[in-house]
């Protein structure tokens, strides 16, 4: 990832979650979606592995739905650790979640998740390997049958979808109130430090690192949600 075009424990974390409600479509409603699908996978005292625990606002949602869930939270940012354990603490839904610095490959192999979710997340990886390590990384951590959540930006530059989309995905931005000077800023911080894949290879890198069942939930302009499982064995 460009640490100089997303740095998030700099002035792009303190940010975060005002720019993301601005640009992301959907964003409000979108954690209560995740939950609702995760919801009946679930058993009673389920694991659930955040991959990007961000602000906390993945984490608070679900215990929301699910208190008796044990929840863990994961992200290599010193702030966001901190905004995520703050927001949990104000919620009172703080019983049964826990937090821990650093990445997917950092996480104890033992014992293993009933589910991950990786959310705005791969889209910072290249695709040199890192997304494929990344996916592997959750998938090892996953029990089989395990169901696995992934949102990102996707999409192939210089494709017809692509080059429909990105000049709306910009335009949302200015619609949602964006000033000129944020949209310049925003818009170097995607050329310099997101990662597109197609959708395409976000599933066969998905297939790849021992996930199945590839459904997708989520689409709108370049962002997509997909579900899988954890293969067995």
């Amino acid at each position: 990832m460009d640490e100089g075009a997303f740095n998030f424990d700099g002035d792009y974390g303190e940010a975060y979650e005002a720019l993301a409600r601005r640009v992301i479509p959907g964003y409000r409603t979108f954690f209560p979606m995740v939950a609702a699908i995760l919801d009946p996978d679930l058993p009673q005292e389920g694991r659930v592995l955040v991959v990007g625990a961000g602000t906390g606002i993945e984490m608070v949602t679900f215990k929301r739905v699910r208190p008796d869930l044990h929840v863990h939270g994961l992200d290599p940012s010193d702030q966001m650790l901190e905004l995520a354990k703050r927001r949990v603490a104000e919620a009172e839904v703080s019983s049964g979640v826990t937090f821990q610095l650093g990445y997917a490959a950092d996480v104890p192999a033992s014992p293993l998740f009933d589910a991950a979710t990786l959310i705005n997340v791969l889209h910072f990886v290249p695709d040199d390997g890192g997304k494929a390590a990344l996916l592997a990384d959750v998938a090892r951590r996953l029990r089989p049958g395990g169901v696995f959540v992934l949102f990102d930006l996707h999409g192939d530059p210089g494709s017809e979808e692509h080059e429909r989309y990105m000049p709306a995905w910009r335009r949302y931005w200015t619609v949602r109130g964006m000033t000129p000077e944020g949209v310049r800023d925003f818009g170097g911080r995607i050329r310099d430090g997101i990662h597109f894949a197609p959708a395409s290879r976000v599933v066969e890198l998905a297939r790849e690192a021992g996930f199945t069942e590839p459904r997708r939930f989520y689409k709108s302009l370049l962002y997509g949600g997909w579900t899988f499982r954890r293969a067995d064995g």
